[in-house]
């Protein structure tokens, strides 16, 4: 564990925290400035750090190789665990296989139905166990997320819709951000004393349960905000490089 660290773990979300949410290119000071800081240099360790978000496991792969993540990372909402040490990618506790033929349906739905009778919206490829869509205007979310409890009837119960400030997700219920890290903690050895989350949206709040310091940047949502241990005063990725000062990480 590095000096002055109290944390041996630091969950990460990527789009709003990391990274714009916006579909823009990174800022490649800012983000290196975050890359140095948990790789780590000459006599100093890496940070402890790893990623639980959303996105797809090869997008996360790609990231885990950016920043020389070793631990357990966590993709699609807590839905799939990967390790790049051994390019190992497999479905949290909770999925099965029977849930992701449920998801195939909702997104043979989305596709064939939805996504036609509403223009601008785009369904983001590569995942498995969840269904998002990107909605360049989230005037349209509870539309679309009444369309989609609309089709999942009886079985409505079964999933969970929710939105970033971008994207309309379909999850399974009962997986989720926090029921992922709390695997991940059972597998390091970690209590919930010896983690530190980072989030900005709903579903970044399951983490927090199983952290015992949830942060956030700025642009968090207004309930985010005020869940949070501690809000920067910057936003995204400036608002995480606060956060590690805050937490103690080293430069």
């Amino acid at each position: 564990m590095l000096p002055h660290m109290r944390f041996r773990l630091i969950a990460c979300d990527v789009d709003g925290c990391l990274s714009p949410e916006a579909s823009v290119s990174w800022d490649l000071d800012r983000i290196s400035t975050v890359a140095r800081r948990v790789r780590g240099a000459g006599p100093r360790p890496p940070l402890p750090f790893t990623l639980c978000t959303g996105r797809p496991q090869p997008y996360v792969e790609a990231l885990l190789k950016l920043f020389a993540i070793d631990l357990p990372a966590i993709c699609e909402n807590g839905a799939v665990l990967y390790r790049l040490a051994t390019n190992e990618a497999a479905y949290a506790p909770g999925v099965t296989a029977e849930r992701i033929r449920a998801m195939d349906e909702v997104r043979r739905f989305v596709v064939g139905d939805l996504l036609p009778a509403v223009p601008g919206a785009r369904l983001q490829f590569g995942k498995q166990a969840q269904v998002t869509l990107y909605v360049p205007d989230p005037g349209r979310f509870r539309d679309l997320a009444g369309r989609i409890r609309a089709f999942l009837g009886r079985d409505a119960a079964q999933f969970v819709v929710s939105s970033s400030h971008l994207y309309l997700n379909v999850s399974l219920a009962g997986v989720d951000k926090g029921t992922a890290l709390a695997a991940v903690c059972r597998e390091l050895g970690l209590g919930r004393d010896a983690v530190a989350a980072i989030g900005d949206t709903e579903g970044d709040l399951p983490m927090q349960g199983h952290a015992g310091f949830f942060a956030c940047p700025a642009n968090a949502t207004a309930e985010v905000r005020a869940r949070a241990n501690y809000v920067s005063p910057l936003e995204e990725d400036l608002g995480l490089i606060d956060i590690l000062d805050h937490l103690g990480a080293p430069n």
